[in-house]
C-alpha cells in the first residue's frame, strides 16, 4: 500500500508526533532546569518569556498562516514563480515588524524589566532574546511556504532540530560553565533559544533555496503592494483573533477570583478552586488538542488549493476528513478523561476536584475540538473575518457567564465552566452552520459521530473496569495500574474502531 505523504491525515499525525515529541523534550528539560537553578532560577526565566512571546504573536500568528494559503493557491493554478514572490514579501513584512518590535523592546527593556516584570536580573537575557523575533518570524514563513506545499515533514523536523540544539546547547554552557548566580544562567537558557531558531532557519531556508532554485527570476508577476495587500488581509484578522483570545483569557483570569469572592468564600480559597481549574484541569483537558492544532495548520493549505481550482467535491471530501479526524480523537480523549479523570488527578496532582471539574467539560469534549478544526476550515475558505467575529462572540458569553454566575454561591467555579462550555457549542454551532452552507456539505452521522462515538464507550467501560480491577487483585502501584487501564481502554477503542470499520485510510486516493 502506498502512502500519500501529501494526505490530510498524514501531514496531521506528522505534526502531531513532533508536537508531542517536542512537548517531551521541553517537560524533561524543565525538570533538568528546576534541578539545576532551584525556584528563583526558573522564574527569573519564565519572566523573560511573556513579552518575547507577546512580540512573536503580532508576528507570527497570522502571516505564515496567509504564506500557506497563498502558496497552497499558487501552486494549484500553476503560478509556482507567484509563490515565491509571496514568500519574499513575507519575508520583508515579518522583517520589518521584527526589526520594529526588537528595537522598541531594547529600547524599552529598562522600563520592562525594573517596572513591569520589577526584577533588573532580566535585562541582558531580554536584550539578548528580543532580537530573535526576527529570526523566529522568518522561520515562520518559510513553514507557512512548506504547509502550503502539503510538505509538513520539513517544518516537523525544524521543531525537533531547534529543540534538540536549544536544549544541548543551554545544559552544556550550564554544566560546563557553572554561572555563579540566576541572571547568568537565564543568559545561557535564552542563548539556547537563540541558536535552536538559527539551527531552525538554517535548515529551513537550505531546503526552501533547493525547492525554488529552479524557479525562473526576473520582473515580478505581481505588484509588491498587490501581494502586502493579499497578505495583509488574511493575516489581520487571523491576528486580532489570537490577540483577542489571548485578552479573553486574561479578563477570565482576572475575573474569575473576584467573582468567586463575590460569592462568599476567602482569596485564599478564590485562587486555590482558579488554581486548580487553570493549572491543572484545562492542561488535562487540552491535550488531545495536540492533534487538532496540527489539523489546523494542515487543513488551510488543503482547502486554499481546491479553493483556487473551485474543486467544490475535494474541498466538501477535505471537509469531513477534517471533521472525522477530529472526532475520532476527540471521542477517546472524553471516553478516556470521564472514566479515568478521578485517578488521573489523584496521581497527577494528588487533587480530588480534579476529576470533579473535569466531568463537565469533558462532556462537551467534541464541540471544544470541532469549533478549532471549524475555525480553520473558515480560514480555509477566506471566511477569517467570519472566523475572528465567531471567536468573539463566544469569548464575550464566556465573560458574561464568568461575571454572574461565577458570583452565584451555589455555582461559583461551575459558572466559568458553564461558561467555557457555551462558548465552545455557540462558536461550533455558528461556525458549522457557516461552512455547511457555503460548501452545501451533508452531515454524516455515521462516520462523523456514530463510530467514533460507538467505540469509546467501550473505550470508557474497558479502562474503568480495568483500572478497578487492577486496584482490587494486583499489587502493582496506582500509577502503573493508571497507565495500563488507559493503554486498555485506548487498544479497545482502536480495536473497536477497526472493526466497524472507523478508521479512515492513510493510502493515496485520488479525489474527483
Amino acid at each position: 500500500m502506498k502512502i500519500n505523504t501529501r494526505s490530510m491525515l498524514f501531514g496531521t499525525l506528522i505534526l502531531a508526533g513532533a508536537n508531542m515529541l517536542v512537548r517531551a523534550m521541553g517537560f524533561i528539560y524543565q525538570i533538568i532546569l528546576s534541578r539545576l537553578l532551584g525556584p528563583e532560577g526558573i522564574g527569573i526565566y519564565q519572566l523573560v518569556i511573556p513579552p518575547y512571546s507577546i512580540a512573536l504573536a503580532l508576528t507570527t500568528s497570522g502571516i505564515p498562516v496567509a504564506v500557506s494559503r497563498l502558496v497552497a493557491a499558487k501552486n494549484a493554478t500553476g503560478h509556482q514563480k507567484q509563490s515565491k514572490e509571496f514568500v519574499i514579501t513575507a519575508i520583508g513584512i515579518v522583517s520589518t515588524l521584527g526589526i520594529l518590535l526588537s528595537l522598541l523592546m531594547i529600547i524599552s527593556s529598562d522600563w520592562i524589566s525594573h517596572r513591569l516584570l520589577k526584577d533588573p536580573r532580566t535585562r541582558i537575557p531580554l536584550l539578548i532574546l528580543f532580537p530573535c523575533v526576527i529570526i523566529t518570524s522568518i522561520s515562520a514563513v518559510f513553514k507557512g511556504y512548506f504547509y502550503g506545499t502539503k510538505n509538513t515533514l520539513k517544518p516537523a523536523l525544524a521543531e525537533i532540530i531547534e529543540q534538540i540544539l536549544r536544549i544541548t546547547l543551554a545544559v552544556f554552557l550550564l554544566f560546563r560553565l557553572s554561572p555563579a548566580d540566576y541572571e547568568k544562567a537565564t543568559i545561557f537558557i535564552v542563548l539556547g533559544i537563540v541558536m535552536g531558531e538559527l539551527a531552525s532557519l538554517l535548515y529551513l531556508h537550505t531546503n526552501y533555496y533547493h525547492k525554488t532554485k529552479n524557479l525562473i527570476n526576473g520582473s515580478a508577476t505581481t505588484s509588491i503592494m498587490s501581494r502586502i495587500s493579499m497578505i495583509t488581509n488574511i493575516a489581520l484578522p487571523i491576528t486580532l483573533t489570537r490577540l483577542m483570545i489571548t485578552a479573553i483569557n486574561s479578563v477570565n483570569t482576572i475575573l474569575i477570583p473576584q467573582r468567586l469572592m463575590a460569592s462568599g468564600i476567602t482569596n485564599s480559597q478564590a485562587v486555590s478552586l482558579f488554581g486548580i481549574v487553570s493549572g491543572m484541569v484545562l492542561p488535562l483537558l487540552y491535550m488531545p488538542f495536540t492533534i487538532t492544532n496540527a489539523l489546523y495548520t494542515v487543513i488551510i493549505p488543503h482547502l486554499s488549493e481546491d479553493l483556487a481550482t473551485s474543486n467544490w467535491s475535494a474541498i466538501r471530501a477535505n471537509i469531513s476528513r477534517a471533521i472525522r479526524l477530529t472526532t475520532i480523537f476527540a471521542f477517546p480523549a472524553s471516553a478516556l478523561l470521564l472514566s479515568l479523570g478521578h485517578p488521573i488527578g489523584i496521581a497527577l496532582y494528588n487533587q480530588t476536584l480534579v476529576g470533579q471539574f473535569l466531568t463537565p467539560l469533558t462532556w462537551c469534549m467534541i464541540f471544544h475540538a470541532l469549533q478549532h478544526t471549524l475555525s480553520a476550515i473558515l480560514n480555509g475558505l477566506g471566511k477569517q473575518k467570519l472566523a475572528a467575529s465567531y471567536a468573539a462572540m463566544g469569548g464575550i458569553i464566556q465573560i458574561i457567564c464568568t461575571y454572574f454566575l461565577a458570583a452565584q454561591p451555589d455555582l461559583r467555579i461551575y459558572g466559568f465552566i458553564i461558561g467555557f462550555n457555551l462558548r465552545s457549542i455557540i462558536t461550533f454551532l455558528l461556525s458549522f452552520t457557516k461552512v455547511a452552507k457555503l460548501t452545501k456539505i451533508q452531515i454524516k452521522w455515521k462516520e462523523w459521530f456514530i463510530k467514533p462515538g460507538f467505540a469509546a464507550v467501550f473505550a470508557a467501560s474497558f479502562s474503568r473496569c480495568a483500572h478497578n480491577l487492577l486496584n482490587i487483585h494486583s499489587t502493582m502501584p496506582s500509577a502503573a495500574s493508571l497507565i495500563l487501564s488507559l493503554g486498555i481502554g485506548g487498544m479497545s477503542y482502536l480495536t473497536v474502531l477497526y472493526c466497524i470499520n472507523g478508521i479512515p485510510p492513510i493510502k493515496a486516493k485520488r479525489l474527483p
